[in-house]
């Protein structure tokens, strides 16, 4: 993958996760305003989906057709300025130079001092990634070494342990578990209810898709919409969790009310908590307590739950799949590498029948008109006095059945500018098609300190189709 590729994934990435929590935070004020009670499960459901679009949408992106909506804010150009392509310039399989808008105007670095940086910070964050999994992991299997099997339910494996104050759960490849504090192992009907919950967390995918919500963080690691949407999903799980143990009569509210409000005295003492696991009350704080209690006891409408959340779904994975295909021209490689050259040859040549050669010269040339700030510049305002000039360009043209492409060479030589020799000093060349004082007088033109008709786009057009002609005649090809 490009520079341009990485730093628009990167940015799609971080634009989605916006877009996905804005989409979701209005979906959720409008539910509160309705009064509707569409279940914690249905909105715990929407959530994922949003997740698994958006790190879809970031792993595609670089194969999305390249587009340009709007005009990209960072560019790769093949030199800094078209002034010193000279020693500057970088093939396409190099890393260019990147040009990024700043308070201060147009910033330019070398892409490949950019990409090193940024293999610098992946790797210092896939470190520290690996530092803090390596911590809980650390954690779990010490917990898990003091702790004792007491039962199995299917795949899930159910321990005790004196080391914890609070119920949590976990899953590793290959092991779903649930650990339990001793103190609850002689409160009979507690005990049942903090099993019952973790295994809620485990069949809703909880456990897995804490390690999704873990990676976005740590790759977004500036972006505070993960920090919040981490910490609202967390809510949602365990109104989720609440939901369906009391929808499917598996516990009663009120006994199950008090176990809440008595675990939650004890979570306070936890020291620890791993970023893996997911807990009866890891969330412990007195407001967020009485919602769920409060949430627990009403109830909530299934089927419209379903039938809204997957239109909301549906809604935002078109909006967020139309701002991936936009943002593919966030960044963009301005270059022009070898295979696109020869694709717009073929294209060409198929449409007029005129050969075009590419080779490592003329994708270097293309380079210098394409991948500069000022040779696209110049290209757009030649193109644009090209216009002024066509109706004469194309009558010689014609008169002389030279071929209609020879009408772009006045555009690399002059950029179709009627110069004078004091704008071209060392070559003293003049006129559209920068003919020198001898060459004009050849093709039977006056050029003296009186009169230069090299500046009489005329009579210097025919001349030019004389010449070409000649030219055509002697070696047989019209690129010589």
């Amino acid at each position: 993958m490009s520079l341009a590729q990485v730093l628009s994934a990167y940015l799609n990435m971080n634009l989605l996760i916006l877009i996905g929590l804005f989409g979701l935070g209005l979906f959720s004020f409008i539910i509160r305003r309705t009064k509707l009670n569409l279940g914690a499960g249905a909105e715990l459901r929407l959530h994922y989906a949003v997740m698994t679009i958006i790190l879809i949408l970031t792993v595609i992106h670089p194969l999305l057709p390249k587009n340009e909506v709007f005009s990209p804010a960072a560019k790769v150009w093949s030199a800094q300025s078209i002034r010193s392509f000279g020693q500057d310039y970088a093939a396409p399989e190099r890393g260019g130079y990147l040009s990024l808008p700043t308070p201060m105007g147009i910033s330019t670095l070398q892409a490949d001092q950019v990409a090193i940086t940024w293999g610098v910070l992946g790797a210092m964050l896939l470190i520290l990634g690996g530092l803090f999994i390596g911590r809980d992991l650390r954690v779990l299997f010490k917990i898990k070494k003091n702790s004792f099997l007491v039962r199995r339910l299917g795949r899930v494996r159910i321990l005790v342990s004196d080391a914890i104050q609070v119920p949590f759960s976990y899953w590793l490849p290959g092991q779903a578990n649930i650990v339990v504090p001793s103190s609850l192992v002689d409160r009979h009907e507690d005990y049942k209810m903090a099993i019952a919950h973790e295994i809620q967390h485990h069949r809703h995918g909880d456990t897995r898709w804490v390690y999704a919500m873990w990676g976005l963080k740590l790759v977004c690691i500036i972006n505070p919409a993960v920090y919040l949407w981490n910490r609202w999903i967390s809510e949602i799980q365990e109104f989720a969790c609440d939901e369906a143990l009391v929808d499917q009569n598996k516990v009663e509210s009120q006994a199950y009310a008090r176990c809440l409000v008595e675990v939650a005295k004890t979570a306070i003492d936890q020291k620890y908590v791993p970023v893996c696991a997911t807990g009866l009350t890891f969330l412990v704080e007195r407001n967020l307590l009485k919602r769920r209690i409060e949430k627990m006891l009403t109830k909530s409408s299934t089927k419209l739950g379903r039938s809204i959340s997957v239109s909301v779904g549906l809604l935002l994975a078109s909006i967020m799949g139309a701002t991936a295909f936009a943002s593919k021209g966030l960044v963009q490689d301005r270059r022009v590498n070898m295979s696109q050259a020869k694709a717009m040859a073929v294209r060409a040549q198929s449409e007029t029948g005129f050969p075009v050669v590419v080779n490592d010269l003329v994708l270097r040339q293309l380079n210098r008109y394409i991948g500069t700030p000022e040779g696209r510049e110049f290209m757009r305002d030649s193109l644009a006095r090209m216009e002024n000039y066509k109706t004469t360009v194309s009558e010689h043209l014609q008169k002389y059945g030279v071929p209609v492409e020879i009408m772009a060479v006045p555009i690399i030589e002059s950029g179709y500018q009627n110069l004078t020799e004091q704008n071209n000093t060392s070559m003293k060349a003049a006129g559209l098609w920068q003919f020198i004082p001898q060459t004009a007088r050849n093709y039977g033109l006056r050029v003296d300190a009186q009169k230069d008709e090299r500046l009489d786009v005329n009579l210097l057009t025919d001349a030019a189709m004389r010449y070409l002609q000649s030219n055509n005649l002697r070696f047989k090809d019209w690129q010589l």
